[in-house]
């Protein structure tokens, strides 16, 4: 009875760490571009498009809240049409983490901005905005 149970158990065990993933992928359960982040909150949200005077300088802030990605290595890479412009790095240290990075948008600047949520090196969220520089 008690060697039936045992091999019931081992076989349980072993169906589990077969089935799950070598780690589990987190999620981002909140994302948006602001401009600002104060007490690890953002204060607004820009929107799909972000417009400033000709020649002026605009911050944007881009703001997560990651879910279940303890122990991961997370990347905001910034893109600028496509082409990487920035990235920063984050070790993250909990299963809630909130985490922003920002980016100064300077004249000249304009297109379309999106930036890549990178979890040990996945790509597992995308969000953009447009940048113009009005005349």
């Amino acid at each position: 009875m008690w060697k039936m149970l045992i091999r019931v158990a081992l076989a349980s065990i072993l169906s589990l760490s077969i089935t799950l993933p070598a780690f589990a992928q987190g999620t981002v359960a909140r994302a948006q571009f602001t401009t600002d982040v104060i007490d690890r909150e953002p204060i607004d949200n820009v929107g799909a498009t972000v417009t400033v005077e000709y020649g002026a300088i605009q911050r944007v802030y881009f703001f997560t809240d990651l879910r279940d990605m303890a122990g991961s290595h997370v990347i905001h890479r910034w893109k600028l049409d496509g082409e990487e412009q920035a990235g920063v790095d984050f070790d993250i240290g909990g299963d809630r983490w909130r985490v922003w990075s920002s980016k100064r948008l300077m004249p000249g600047f304009d297109g379309k901005w999106s930036v890549e949520v990178v979890q040990d090196d996945v790509v597992v969220s995308t969000y953009s905005f447009d940048y113009i520089d009005e005349f």
